[in-house]
């Protein structure tokens, strides 16, 4: 007999601003951009129930899906395997499903975590792990119940269905079934809510109970009559027909074969109808009239080439001139028979042979894109190390540039600073008014600030290179030769001020001996520049000396050194 059955599962600021111009180019450079596929995807998703086909031609429309964003991508994968599914292709090899699921678990979106993991017990359950794919069924349905989706909760109880039909279980399956029904009516989808009675139909063929199996497969008619679904009416009607033959009861399927014939509009489905009609005079002994119809059938092979139906042909009319004793010609169809059953065999054989080289050549040119990919990589990567050197070097060169003004401004600053040193001297000098009694002059004397200016102002003249030579020149008159005696100095002063300077020692133990000779200047009347050039000291150190002086000595802040020694420090002479 020649059951044709129908699925009802088908779907420093400007180096600062080098620097992020740099790093702004060469992010530039490196980012890649993906192609517009959402378009695509969308369309391709929008087709998948209906048009499994076509939406798969979408989908290897793009050329190398690893290009595509992360999103992008698991959706690209999900619908694939759907459209697959849907399309009868084979799914076993797709473990790259739980990837996917893993994807959506991660981005905590129940809606697609519930698609993914119902093809994911869809791909176990191809690659007969039922077990496992009944777990993931069971998974699927409890995301379905939280995401309301009773369409993937129909889905998912109709393939825990079916495991139970191929475990041997049909009073659990037929729970299932009748729970799918339930859900498909609900979500208002009539197309697999035929296929659950359908499948409740066969649970009951599979116990022997075939009134119960005739009370189902009814039902499916009435539901897809009530859905005006003319090509599942006639398939339907033909199931039906099928199984009121193999139950002997010819009348019904002649009923049933008649109901088909009224929606048939497919001269494939013609034949396969002719076929079953043929099969029905055949049990009823009516050879003729069987012979008839099966030649009816043969009429509409040419144009309707299926090796299939072909072997069915075949087999029937060996079988019929068998009984009409014309053993000859039932042998030269059997030989057809043969014939069309090692095509069945090679065909099925050449269809895998090319899923598989269809895969092998997808992997390969997906290799080859990965391949052309890196290459461009290496590219973006020599042409952004190139960039990057020439950047590089750029800032060398800049900072070097840079260093180098720096250290012409520190030449310049010196030299300003000699030259500033200079004027102070000779202002110095100018100010000696040649009075033993006068700090001041003793220590102009005793410094030789007359001599050294007048050797300063000898050397400058006869010296046209001014900018390299002034603060070498200054540095050895003023400080090279240096001819003070503190010592004598001290004692000269002291005389004068009836030993302030040595009591100052005796009182403040404490001061190192720049502090003391700055406090001795000080002293004499002599400003924080004039102090710095005299004892090679800048005016601001000279400026922090004495407040670290006044420190020690208990003097406030801006209180005045002298008149705080001579108040302090002074002694009066006995009169004579």
């Amino acid at each position: 007999m020649h059951v044709f059955y129908t699925n009802p599962m088908e779907s420093k600021r400007f180096f600062l601003y080098d620097l992020l111009a740099i790093i702004f180019v060469l992010s530039f450079i490196s980012c890649s951009y993906e192609g517009k596929t959402g378009k695509l995807l969308t369309s391709a998703e929008t087709m998948v129930e209906q048009y499994p086909d076509s939406a798969l031609i979408l989908l290897d429309s793009i050329i190398n899906p690893y290009d595509l964003s992360p999103k992008e991508l698991n959706r690209y994968r999900l619908l694939q395997i759907q459209a697959k599914d849907k399309a009868w292709k084979d799914i076993s090899s797709d473990t790259v499903i739980f990837d996917v699921r893993n994807y959506y678990v991660k981005k905590n979106d129940p809606g697609n975590i519930a698609l993914s993991t119902f093809y994911c017990g869809r791909v176990l359950h191809e690659r007969r792990d039922y077990i496992g794919a009944m777990k993931e069924y069971l998974k699927a349905d409890e995301y379905a119940e939280k995401t309301r989706n009773t369409n993937l909760k129909g889905l998912s109880q109709s393939f825990i269905g079916e495991v139970n039909l191929k475990k041997m279980a049909p009073d659990k399956a037929v729970e299932h079934f009748k729970t799918a029904a339930q859900d498909f009516h609900e979500a208002n989808n009539m197309k697999n809510e035929t296929g659950s009675y359908i499948f409740i139909g066969n649970a009951f063929l599979q116990q022997s109970a075939k009134d119960s199996a005739l009370y189902y497969y009814d039902k499916a008619l009435q539901v897809a009559e009530a859905n005006n679904d003319s090509l599942q009416i006639e398939k339907i009607a033909q199931n039906i027909g099928i199984a009121y033959q193999e139950s002997g009861r010819i009348d019904q399927a002649e009923k049933y074969f008649g109901i088909a014939a009224k929606y048939i509009s497919d001269s494939k489905d013609r034949m396969k109808l002719y076929l079953n009609i043929s099969d029905t005079f055949y049990e009823r002994g009516i050879l003729d009239s069987a012979k008839v119809y099966v030649n009816k059938s043969l009429s509409l092979l040419p144009n309707n080439p299926d090796i299939f139906v072909a072997a069915s042909i075949y087999e029937t009319l060996s079988e019929i001139e068998e009984k009409q004793s014309d053993f000859k010609q039932s042998l030269e169809y059997f030989k057809e028979y043969a014939d069309n059953l090692k095509k069945i065999v090679e065909e099925n054989k050449k269809n895998e042979i090319s899923e598989l080289q269809r895969k092998y050549d997808k992997e390969r040119f997906q290799n080859e894109n990965s391949q052309l990919k890196i290459s461009k990589q290496r590219l973006y990567i020599l042409f952004s190390t190139a960039l990057l050197m020439i950047c590089l070097l750029a800032l060398f060169f800049y900072k070097k540039s840079a260093d180098n003004k720096k250290r012409v401004m520190e030449k310049e600053y010196k030299i300003l600073e000699a030259e500033k040193k200079i004027y102070q001297l000779m202002e110095m000098a100018n100010s000696y008014k040649n009075k033993e009694n006068s700090d001041r002059d003793l220590l102009l004397q005793h410094f030789e600030i007359l001599k050294k200016v007048s050797l300063l102002k000898k050397s400058l003249k006869n010296k046209e290179d001014r900018s390299h030579h002034l603060v070498k020149v200054f540095n050895t008159i003023v400080y090279g030769q240096e001819s003070l005696n503190w010592n004598i100095f001290i004692q000269s002063l002291n005389g004068i001020h009836n030993g302030l300077f040595n009591r100052l020692k005796e009182r403040y133990p404490e001061l190192t001996e720049t502090e003391f000779r700055i406090c001795c200047l000080t002293y004499s009347d002599f400003s924080c520049s004039e102090i710095g050039t005299i004892i090679n000291l800048s005016p601001f150190t000279v400026q922090q000396k004495r407040s670290i002086l006044r420190k020690k000595l208990g003097i406030e802040p801006e209180g005045d050194i002298r008149s705080y020694l001579d108040n302090t420090l002074s002694e009066k002479k006995e009169p004579i």
